[in-house]
This record gives C-alpha cells, sequence and structure tokens, in this order.
C-alpha cells in the first residue's frame, strides 16, 4: 500500500494566505488580530437567498471534521434513513455435510465480536469439513486513504477502514502496575505481542503506544498505586487484527478445527459455488447510527460510509478513495442540485488535508439539508455530554453544529435554531499556529455575537 506523507500547511495558506492581512472586512480585522488565521465564513438565513454576511466564502479551505456533514446528508439521501448493514453467513453443504463457511462483510463500521459470535453460534459444534472464508470483496480500495498522513496511521482516531471492521478496528492494551522499579505488566483483547518498556514508579502516568514497524510499543511509567490503564491503538493493516480476532472467537466457541483454515478473499468470483444464506445481522439503521457517531465524530463510521455511498452508486467498484470524489459530486448534483467545482472528498471523515471545499459551498448544502430532521436533530448541542462541543458552552445554547479541528484547522458549522428564522452558518480558520483553544473560543465568540442567543 502507497501512502503518501502530507507535509505541506493547508491549501489555502498558498492560494488565499496572503490576502488575510489588510482584510477590509471589520469582522474579519476583529478575529485576525485577536489571533493571526486566515478566517473565512458566512453566516445566513436557512432559507434564504442571500448571507447576512461573508468573508473569504469562495476560498478552497481544509474543512477538517465538517467534512461529516456532507457525508452525512449524502448517505441519508443516497443510501436512506432506514438504510443497514449487514453481514452474513453462508454455508455451503456436500452429501448434507457442511464443507466451507463464508463470511460475507459489508463494511458495517458498528460490527461487534458479539454479533459474529452470534451469526456463528447455530454451527457451534457441528462438524463443518471446509474452511472459514472471509468475504472481503465489497470494497476495493486500500484500507486507508493514500491522502492520509502517515502519523494518522495506528491512532486511537486513524483506523483502517475495510469491509471487515470489528470493534471499530480498535486494540484495548491494559497497563497494570508492578511494585516500584519493576515493569508493568501489559496486555491486549486481540493477542498482539507488546514490547514494552512500561516501568513501575512513584512517579506520575505517562504512557505512550506506539507502531515500530510490525511491532506494537510502549514506553513510559505508571505510577505504583494506580488502577490498572486501559489505552486505545488501532493496527496498521486490517487483516492480521481480523485473523487474530476471529482466531479467538473460534477458540471459545468450539471451532478448533476452523481456526487454521481461515482465507480472507477480495475477489467475489472466487467465492465457492452454491453457496447457500443461513443467517445474517444487521446494524442499527443510518437514522440512528450517524447521531452518536456525528456527535463524537467517528472517523471510522464516515469513512465507512464513503466507501458505502460510493460503492452503492458503482459497483464496480473503485481502487483509490480519490476515485470516489467524481461520484460523490454526481450523487450531491442529484440529489441536493448543486455543482461542486473545484471541492474535492478524498475521504468520508475529513481526516485527510487533501479535502477542500469552499465555505459558500458547505453553506448552500447545509441549507438544503435542513429540510432532513434526522441530519439536524444529530448535530451536537453546546454543552452536550460526550459529544465534540461538551466543552463549548459559551455557544448560544440554540446552536446545533459540526466541529472540524486539525493542527491549523479549526471550523464550526450548522444552525442556529434558536434564530428567527433559523440561520445557517459556515466559519473556518486555516493556516493558524497553536494552540487551537485560542482559535476555537474565538470563533465560539464570533458566532455568540453573530446569532446571538434569540428566545
Amino acid at each position: 500500500m502507497k501512502i503518501k506523507l502530507h507535509l505541506h500547511l493547508s491549501l489555502s495558506l498558498f492560494l488565499i494566505g496572503p490576502l488575510v492581512i489588510g482584510c477590509s472586512s471589520e469582522h474579519q480585522d476583529l478575529l485576525y488580530d485577536k489571533k493571526p488565521a486566515f478566517y473565512s465564513y458566512i453566516f445566513g438565513d436557512t432559507n434564504g437567498n442571500a448571507p447576512d454576511k461573508e468573508h473569504a466564502a469562495d476560498a478552497s479551505i481544509t474543512p477538517a471534521s465538517c467534512q461529516k456533514t456532507v457525508t452525512a446528508l449524502l448517505a441519508l439521501k443516497a443510501l436512506g434513513p432506514d438504510y443497514t448493514f449487514e453481514t452474513k453467513l453462508y454455508t455451503t453443504r456436500k452429501n448434507g455435510d457442511i464443507q466451507d463457511v463464508i463470511l460475507s462483510f459489508s463494511g458495517d463500521p458498528t460490527l461487534t465480536s458479539q454479533a459474529l459470535e452470534d451469526l456463528l453460534k447455530p454451527l457451534e459444534n457441528k462438524p463443518i469439513k471446509g474452511r472459514l472464508i472471509l468475504d472481503a470483496s465489497v470494497f476495493k480500495t486500500p484500507s486507508h486513504s493514500t491522502y492520509n498522513m502517515i502519523s494518522d496511521l495506528g491512532t486511537g482516531f486513524g483506523q483502517p477502514v475495510s469491509p471487515m471492521n470489528i470493534d471499530e478496528n480498535l486494540i484495548h492494551v491494559t497497563i497494570k502496575p508492578g511494585i516500584s522499579g519493576a515493569k508493568a505488566t501489559l496486555e491486549n483483547d486481540v493477542g498482539y505481542p507488546i514490547r514494552s518498556m512500561v516501568m513501575t514508579t512513584k512517579d506520575a502516568t505517562a504512557v505512550k503506544l506506539f507502531w515500530n514497524g510490525p511491532h506494537l510499543m510502549a514506553t513510559g511509567t505508571i505510577k505504583e498505586d494506580d488502577q490498572p490503564l486501559i489505552r486505545k491503538i488501532s493496527p496498521i493493516e486490517i487483516e492480521d487484527f481480523v485473523l487474530l480476532k476471529m482466531k479467538r472467537l473460534l477458540k471459545s466457541h468450539k471451532f478448533q478445527s476452523l481456526t487454521n483454515q481461515i482465507l480472507i478473499l477480495k475477489e467475489s468470483e472466487k467465492l465457492p459455488a452454491g453457496k447457500q444464506l443461513h443467517h445474517a445481522v444487521r446494524s442499527v439503521p443510518l437514522k440512528k447510527l450517524i447521531p452518536p457517531a456525528l456527535k463524537i465524530s467517528n472517523n471510522l463510521v464516515f469513512d465507512s460510509l464513503y466507501l458505502t455511498i460510493v460503492h452503492a452508486k458503482n459497483p464496480v467498484g473503485i481502487t483509490d478513495w480519490s476515485d470516489g470524489d467524481p461520484i460523490i459530486k454526481d450523487l450531491i448534483k442529484v440529489h441536493f442540485n448543486m455543482d461542486m467545482k473545484g471541492a474535492l472528498f478524498v475521504d468520508g471523515s475529513g481526516l485527510s488535508r487533501y479535502n477542500r471545499i469552499q465555505p459558500r459551498q458547505l453553506f448552500q448544502l447545509l441549507q438544503k439539508g435542513h429540510d432532513l430532521k434526522e441530519f439536524v436533530d444529530s448535530l451536537p448541542k453546546p454543552g452536550e455530554s460526550q459529544s465534540t462541543l461538551e466543552k463549548r458552552t459559551t455557544l448560544p445554547p440554540g446552536i446545533r453544529a459540526k466541529t472540524g479541528t486539525l493542527s491549523g484547522v479549526s471550523c464550526l458549522c450548522g444552525y442556529g435554531v434558536q434564530n428567527h428564522p433559523s440561520k445557517t452558518f459556515v466559519i473556518v480558520a486555516n493556516s493558524y499556529s497553536p494552540p487551537a483553544k485560542d482559535v476555537t473560543s474565538i470563533i465560539d465568540e464570533f458566532v455568540l455575537h453573530t446569532l446571538g442567543d434569540e428566545d
């Protein structure tokens, strides 16, 4: 797999960065004086034709996780609010005996080991003479967008995306302190060997997990009287992860004969002939899946939706994530009657810095998406527990909005539902120096000043 290392700063720095200083906009000057950055924004009535105020709204910006709003709207329109992911169990038989067992994955980002256990349970203790075939043919793309930053791979938020997603594609590592001066004990729920240099000390706990090539590494310290610590990290590649998960599952459910006969197939034409559907499990429908995913900004869910949307429109499949860009644009044209010329969609989560969109385009799409109640209701509220707006309590309480954050990028987009009439807004800061909290507080103050707190 080829991963392109993204080293340059946000695209807007080169295309439009020089426009920041000396800008004639009163609001832009106020923003820039508080924190130097390229600010772009547009505010207006949700049902209006002309915005109330705007600045650099036609500049191409990096949307970060605000791109999830595009993916969510398109998923609800193109797939439908009642769409479910379905994982199927097939078997082949000969003379009445079970030969091969086939698990056909759908890219369900919510699939769990428990669901797979439920799927396989009807076959428990039955003689199986063939193989366990994992059908991974629904997507033909690599498990990461080729435009992701290498530093994001293997993190707790940069999971690989595959037809075979299991338990959010995360490894849970438990670190247990020993006596002071001794090594800590580390174990994980998948079965990866860990090269650990974590020591038990009297100092504060500070543990780092990372990948060094194929090796899972752990360094740092854990305080001797601390409770066991649980940290999450994702595999860089998906197949070893899935094989380890499946072998653990099979051993615990009396499928010993299958543990060494697991085969991953990526081409549907190679699947055994004569397979018969035995059982299936479904995810919750999109109208229930999208709200919690938007609230916590779940990259795996929205990248899985991106690939699902693209492949539903183009069953032949794409081999590179960026090949989905014209398909996404075509679907936006079909469902929202919008031309997304100049935009670029290389994933569904906004994790890549190569994504770009004009604030005006995002604003107009949100205006059109306001009629989808499932979407508006799924956006976080200021102060909402376990959401990306949990700590942003200075925003008007009637705001429903999606955040977007990358290094040097901060975005907020959504609706002022407390306003009469309702407002739609997009505000983005690109190309600023850390810390991000300085910019988010400026953005929140600007939104509060612009939209107010109407009753």
